[in-house]
């Protein structure tokens, strides 16, 4: 494993920042279950829909979680797997969970090989082909 620069260090305390907040981890663990609407973030969660929305707001913006619109209601997920993995590798390491040590291997190793996570899209623009009729 290579060594940190000071630049990367300075980006992975910004995402540890992200995660050193009780309000918006005992969010993203509910989320580990699945998407949840605001409301029942509230009950499971207990946080007052003030601090909610402005929890959910911080880790929309950091691209951890995302919404999804229906009707009028909001539901909250987290945004790829990348982000599954690293909620639950992250807190059953804080916990001392010892069944969370291959989550941290099959992070590592998805790293390792350059693998994107499910729901990342490709670089570069994609075209279709559209042929006229008859040809």
């Amino acid at each position: 494993m290579k060594r940190l620069s000071l630049e990367e260090a300075r980006l992975l305390v910004e995402r540890l920042k992200l995660f050193a907040q009780p309000q918006r981890l005992i969010i993203l663990d509910a989320l580990l279950e699945g998407p949840l609407a605001v409301s029942e973030l509230e009950t499971q969660t207990g946080i007052s829909q003030p601090t909610l929305s402005q929890q959910l707001g911080t880790l929309r913006r950091a691209d951890i979680i995302v919404p999804r619109r229906e009707s009028r209601t909001i539901y909250y997920s987290l945004a790829n797997d990348e982000e599954v993995l690293r909620a639950r590798a992250l807190i059953g390491l804080l916990r001392d969970d010892k069944s969370t040590l291959p989550l941290l291997q099959q992070a590592s190793a998805r790293k390792d090989t350059g693998a994107k996570p499910k729901g990342q899209a490709e670089g570069g623009a994609r075209f279709a082909l559209i042929r006229p009729p008859g040809s």
